[in-house]
């Protein structure tokens, strides 16, 4: 009480000012609105006191303050939040909603309030039509300075509409780009940056489903000229094309190409050299392919990347059978992380693709697959990931073991130790049908 009659004398002595202001139309009003402004003041302890005063300063005095609609925001969404009737329910929602407007009103920044406004309509379950259109004028008119947070809602609110209809793909395709490059304007930024970066890996996420080649190939052609120079288009566009192998295909390789060395150009770094190895790949370049990708083992940034990119060198090599140094890499990478099970998957591989080299005429030929299924249970025994994978190939290549006595023949039998010799040179057991 001390402190409304304090205020209270304030108003007495400046009573002028106040009149016809934001703190009312009369001096009278005023002296409300600032008795009823203290409302904040309970918003924890006493909700229930704090609504009251609330109102009265909301319906007496709108232009006071900013807060009055930040906090009547909050104090509406908690009801709606608690509230199990729902008629009740969404009558707070609705004035929730109608604060948002009359802030504009009384405050401006439309852009950024709609944005703000769509969010809340997004998760309280609106019409799906209605929230797009406010979220996508709050885009509009706001542009480049978007909040993350409204540029999600953005895309939810698409993919929503084109679920029920009334979008197409293009149409969320082309919402992904522009809220993608709004992300990429701002991570940068000391303040609020990561709130971007966040916001960005969400929106790729929602939308892959979407991305699929048919659709990234066209539209990184169509757009590669004009982006050829931005790097964060650069990187965004050949992460979707390697992720989704657009490579693979004759008009995928050729602009995830021009991607690839765009991007390698303005940023060298791992991931740039990996994409012009991929495209060498594609050209079956093996050597240069091995190259690149040792250059982006070079420019990895820790162990795991480079445990990748040392593996994509081995699968190089072996692409041009050189299975020796596949080997070697092989190994490398699998040193690199730990219980990792697909370089022993590629080394059992290259033993078992060596069956005419490593004929000797004997047990050789048998030899190269005795050695290939000890890595594959190895690679299955320490990385469960891969062990559907090497049960189908140790399932492939037992069928191929010899029978008893054509090991018998040679004095052995199964289970007996033996040495594979070639280029392999490694122990193993005799294995037969």
């Amino acid at each position: 009480m001390k402190k409304i009659a304090l205020i209270l004398v304030g108003l007495i002595i400046s009573v002028g000012s106040f009149a016809q202001g934001k703190y009312g139309e009369t001096p009278e009003d005023s002296i409300t609105c600032i008795e009823s402004l203290i409302y904040k003041d309970y918003l924890k302890s006493e909700p229930a006191l704090a609504l009251k005063l609330w109102r009265v300063a909301y319906k007496t005095c709108p232009q006071s303050q900013k807060s009055l609609y930040i906090n009547g925001v909050k104090m509406y969404d908690a009801l709606a939040k608690k509230s199990k009737d729902p008629k009740v329910k969404q009558t707070y929602i609705d004035t929730m909603l109608s604060i948002f407007d009359q802030r504009i009103e009384m405050f401006g920044q439309k852009g950024m309030v709609l944005g703000m406004k769509g969010q809340k309509m997004l998760s309280n379950g609106q019409d799906k039509e209605l929230i797009f259109n406010t979220l996508n004028e709050g885009v509009e008119l706001t542009g480049n300075k978007t909040q993350s947070g409204t540029l999600v809602a953005t895309m939810f609110a698409i993919i929503n509409l084109e679920k029920a209809g009334k979008k197409t793909k293009e149409d969320v395709v082309g919402m992904f780009e522009k809220t993608l490059a709004i992300c990429n304007l701002n991570k940068d930024k000391v303040k609020g940056g990561a709130r971007y970066v966040k916001a960005a890996d969400k929106i790729q996420s929602v939308t892959s489903p979407y991305l699929d080649c048919a659709v990234l190939v066209p539209l990184a052609d169509k757009n590669f000229e004009a982006n050829k120079e931005n790097v964060d288009w650069l990187r965004t566009t050949m992460a979707l094309l390697q992720k989704n192998k657009c490579y693979e295909t004759d008009e995928g390789a050729l602009i995830y190409g021009k991607v690839a060395e765009s991007f390698f150009a303005l940023e060298p770094s791992a991931t740039g050299a990996a994409g012009i190895a991929t495209i060498q790949l594609g050209k079956k370049d093996y050597t240069a392919a091995a190259e690149w990708f040792e250059k982006a083992v070079e420019m990895a940034e820790n162990d795991d990347e480079k445990a990748e990119y040392t593996l994509s060198v081995a699968k190089a090599h072996s692409y041009k059978k050189s299975y020796s140094s596949a080997r070697t890499y092989a190994l490398k990478a699998a040193a690199l992380k730990s219980g990792w099970g697909e370089p022993y998957i590629l080394i059992g591989d290259c033993y078992a693709q060596s069956y005419s080299t490593c004929d000797d005429g004997e047990l050789g030929r048998y030899g190269v697959y005795w050695v290939a299924v000890d890595k594959y249970v190895k690679a299955k025994a320490i990385d469960g990931s891969v062990a559907s994978t090497a049960n189908k190939k140790i399932a492939s290549i037992s069928s191929r073991y010899p029978a008893t006595k054509d090991v018998f023949f040679y004095g052995k039998k199964s289970g007996d130790s033996y040495t594979v010799g070639c280029w392999i040179n490694e122990s193993t057991t005799i294995k037969t049908k």
